[in-house]
C-alpha cells in the first residue's frame, strides 16, 4: 500500500505541474491550452517552441527582402542609365548636328529632306511635267454586250513626239485571247488587267454618249508608252502606228525643267538625282519656285532636348530612390547609398565641366543654354542655344560630338556616353554594388537553407519527445485509475 500511494502520489504531482505549466502557456498562446483531458497539445505546444528557435531565420529573411528591394532599385537606376547611354550616343554623331529643312518660295515644287544636303539656294523653273501614256476607243451603248474576238498584243516602248512612230522597247509584248467568254467592253479590261501585271492598266468609262475602254501606261515617262495591235474583231481597239483606231487623250512625256539654269527632265515628277540629300515634288507646269535648303534648328534642338530628356530622367529617379521625409522621418530604398551618390556626383561633375578645345566658340554647356535646376535635372534655353547654334554651328556640333582625344578633349556627349557605359560595368559603382549584393543573396539562401534544415530536425525531435510523455501520461492515468479503484474496494 506504502508503494502504490507513493505512485499515486508521484503522478498527480506530474500531473499538476503539467496543468500549470498549461495555464500559464495558455495565457499567451492562441489555440487554446496546452493541456486538454490530462494530455499535451503537442502540435500547438510544438509550433509555439519553433517560433522562437525561428527568429533568427525570419530576421535573416527580413535581411534578404531588404537586399532585394535594394538591388531592385539599382536596376531601376540601371535602365535608366542606359537610357542615357543611348541618348547620348546618338547627340554623339555629327549627323545630329546636319538636320536640315528646305524651305520653298513660289510655286510648282515642293522639297523633302532625305539624306544630309549641302546649305544652298536653288531656283527651280518648271516647264512641264511628267505624264503617262492614255488612250480610249470609241463608246458602245452595253460595256456588257458581245463584241468581237482575236488578240490584243501590248508592246511597251516609247512614240515620237507627233505620235507617228513607235520604238519597242526591251520588254516583252503583252499577249490577251478575247473569245466568247470575255468579248464584252468590261471582258476585255478584265482580261488586259490580268495579263499586264500592272504594267498597263484598263478600265471602262461611262458618259452620256456611252462606254469606252481606256488604257493608261502605269508609269510616267516618255519611254513608258504602249502601242496596241488587235486582230480578229477587234480592229477598233488598235494603237499602233499607221493604225489608231482608238484615240490619244494623253503622251508619255518627261517632266521638262531647270535647277539654277541647267535644263533637266526626269521620268517621274518625284526628282531626287538633281540636288543630293533633297527630293523635289514638281507640281505644277510653267512655274517657278525657289529652295532653300539649309540647318534645321528645330531638328537639332530636339536632338538636345531628347539627351537632356534621358539624363532627367535619372536624375529624377535617383532623388525619388534616395528622398528623405522628415515630417515623417521616413527614408527611401537607397537613401544616403554610396553608389548612387558616386554616380550622380560624375555626371553633374561632367555637366559643369569645361570642354578642351583649341579652336573658338563655346566651351561650357551653360553658355549655349543648357542650365542646372535646384534638383539636379537640366534644362536648355531653345532660344539661347539656337542663336549659338547660328553664330557657330560647328563649334556648337564639336562640344557634342568631337571623339578624338580623351576625356575633357572629347566632346560632352561623347564623354556622357563613355561615363554611363562606365558607372554600370563590373568596375564602376553601380556594377559592383550590384555584385555585390548579388553574392550577399547567394550566401543568405545558403544560410536560411541551412537554419531551415536544423529547425525541421528540432520540430521532429520536440514532437517525438511530448508524443512519448503524452504516452507516459496516458500510462500514469490508468495506473492512478486502478489504484483508486483498488483504494476504494478496501473495507472501511
Amino acid at each position: 500500500m506504502t508503494t502504490s500511494s507513493t505512485s499515486n502520489s508521484a503522478l498527480t504531482s506530474l500531473l499538476g505541474n503539467l496543468t500549470n505549466a498549461s495555464a500559464s502557456a495558455s495565457s499567451t498562446a492562441t489555440s487554446g491550452p496546452l493541456i486538454t483531458t490530462g494530455q499535451i497539445n503537442v502540435s500547438q505546444l510544438v509550433g509555439e517552441l519553433m517560433t522562437v528557435q525561428s527568429q533568427p531565420l525570419v530576421r535573416l529573411q527580413s535581411q534578404e527582402a531588404g537586399v532585394k528591394s535594394t538591388l531592385s532599385a539599382y536596376a531601376q537606376e540601371q535602365s535608366a542609365l542606359s537610357s542615357l547611354q543611348t541618348a547620348a550616343n546618338a547627340l554623339a554623331l555629327p549627323t545630329a548636328f546636319q538636320a536640315s529643312a528646305a524651305t520653298v518660295t513660289g510655286t510648282g515644287v515642293s522639297a523633302v529632306i532625305t539624306g544630309t544636303p549641302a546649305s544652298a539656294n536653288y531656283l527651280v523653273n518648271v516647264t512641264s511635267l511628267a505624264q503617262s501614256q492614255s488612250i480610249y476607243s470609241a463608246p458602245v451603248a452595253d460595256p456588257t454586250a458581245a463584241i468581237g474576238t482575236g488578240t490584243f498584243t501590248i508592246q511597251p516602248g516609247a512614240w515620237n513626239s507627233g505620235n507617228t512612230a513607235f520604238t519597242a522597247s526591251s520588254a516583252a509584248p503583252i499577249t490577251v485571247t478575247i473569245d466568247s467568254t470575255n468579248n464584252s467592253l468590261n471582258g476585255i479590261a478584265s482580261a488586259i488587267n490580268a495579263a499586264s501585271s500592272g504594267a498597263v492598266n484598263a478600265s471602262v468609262v461611262t458618259d452620256s454618249s456611252g462606254s469606252r475602254l481606256v488604257l493608261s501606261s502605269a508609269s510616267t515617262g516618255a519611254a513608258n508608252g504602249f502601242s496596241v495591235s488587235a486582230t480578229g474583231g477587234l480592229a477598233q481597239f488598235s494603237y499602233a502606228a499607221g493604225a489608231t483606231t482608238m484615240t490619244a487623250s494623253q503622251s508619255a512625256a518627261d517632266a521638262s525643267f531647270s535647277v539654277n539654269g541647267l535644263a533637266l527632265k526626269s521620268a517621274t515628277n518625284s526628282v531626287s538625282s538633281v540636288v543630293s540629300g533633297v527630293t523635289l515634288n514638281l507640281t505644277l507646269p510653267n512655274s517657278v519656285a525657289q529652295v532653300q535648303v539649309g540647318t534645321d534648328p528645330k531638328a537639332v534642338t530636339d536632338s538636345v532636348n531628347g539627351f537632356i530628356s534621358a539624363y532627367n530622367a535619372f536624375i529624377s529617379l535617383t532623388n525619388k530612390l534616395t528622398s528623405f521625409d522628415p515630417t515623417s522621418n521616413s527614408a527611401s530604398v537607397l537613401t544616403g547609398d554610396s553608389a548612387t551618390r558616386n554616380m550622380v556626383g560624375s555626371l553633374q561633375s561632367l555637366i559643369d565641366s569645361q570642354w578642351q578645345t583649341t579652336g573658338t566658340g563655346p566651351t561650357y554647356l551653360a553658355q549655349i543654354g543648357v542650365s542646372i535646376n535646384t534638383d539636379g535635372t537640366l534644362a536648355l534655353d531653345s532660344t539661347k542655344f539656337q542663336s549659338a547654334l547660328s553664330a557657330n554651328p560647328s563649334g556648337v556640333a564639336a562640344m557634342f560630338t568631337t571623339a578624338t582625344g580623351t576625356g575633357s578633349s572629347q566632346g560632352f556627349a561623347v564623354q556622357m556616353a563613355n561615363m554611363a557605359q562606365q558607372l554600370e560595368s563590373s568596375q564602376g559603382p553601380l556594377g559592383s554594388a550590384q555584385a555585390n549584393l548579388q553574392a550577399q543573396v547567394v550566401y543568405m539562401n545558403n544560410q536560411q537553407a541551412s537554419m531551415q534544415a536544423s529547425l525541421n530536425q528540432t520540430q521532429a525531435a520536440l514532437t517525438q519527445e511530448y508524443s512519448a510523455l503524452n504516452a507516459e501520461i496516458s500510462q500514469g492515468q490508468a495506473q492512478q485509475a486502478a489504484l483508486t479503484n483498488e483504494l476504494a474496494s478496501l473495507p472501511g
